[in-house]
């Protein structure tokens, strides 16, 4: 899907980002539905994850049949600098089954799609079906590279590679539209940015390289063995 099309797939999202355009900034300190500058997608390396946060958790995404990928961790809707979280939306942010059903193909833990919409799913001033209508669309648009999809991978890499791969395998990202993630000097997550009206935008100071991954070199392990 091209973004124009994508764009005209989800009316109601540009709807809401041009009754609300500009409105980020000024709202920057509130928790205010709708009032934000950009959004971030974040996708997880799920190997990492597993290894990590995830075993000790037991966290049942551990166990599906493709833990070697990225999948969705959520869209969180930014402000240039900060971000907002868990906005009063004036009603309980509960998420349908049949919402939540649809998206376990890409977020398969019932409790992250409930808690990415509490807390970040809120802000976006669309409901549960819009919103994640919305981050499915923008995970679709990502071309996971080639590098990824290699059971003999490398186990290491710089920040710098990892997005230079990214960049690579989808051209209409810019450098300043994307940032790596890691913990403990092992990759985490990827960040893509977009804007309001879902065209792909550089990143705020949220996304700055050197605070979101430092290290020189990161460990890209591969899934653990079940």
């Amino acid at each position: 899907m091209t973004w124009s099309g994508l764009r005209r797939a989800l009316p109601w999202a540009i709807a809401l980002a041009c009754l609300s355009a500009g409105s980020g900034a000024s709202n920057a300190a509130r928790n205010t539905p709708g009032a934000f500058d950009y959004y971030a997608l974040v996708l997880t390396w799920m190997p990492s994850y597993c290894r990590g946060e995830g075993r000790s958790r037991k966290d049942g995404q551990c166990d599906i049949a493709k833990p070697h990928a990225f999948l969705l961790h959520g869209l969180w809707p930014q402000h240039e600098k900060g971000w907002p979280e868990d906005c009063p939306t004036g009603n309980r942010p509960w998420v349908p089954e049949s919402v939540i059903a649809e998206m376990r193909d890409i977020m398969p833990s019932k409790n992250l799609v409930i808690h990415e919409y509490r807390a970040h799913g809120t802000c976006s001033g669309l409901d549960p079906a819009q919103y994640f209508a919305v981050a499915r669309a923008l995970y679709q648009r990502i071309s996971v590279p080639a590098r990824f999809l290699a059971a003999d991978a490398k186990p290491l890499a710089s920040p710098a590679e990892i997005e230079r791969a990214f960049l690579d395998a989808n051209p209409w990202l810019k450098p300043d539209m994307i940032s790596v993630t890691c913990r403990r000097a092992h990759l985490l997550d990827i960040r893509v940015c977009f804007g309001r009206d879902l065209f792909p935008r550089a990143c705020g100071i949220n996304e700055d390289q050197r605070r979101l991954c430092a290290a020189p070199k990161i460990t890209v392990p591969a899934p653990a063995p079940h």
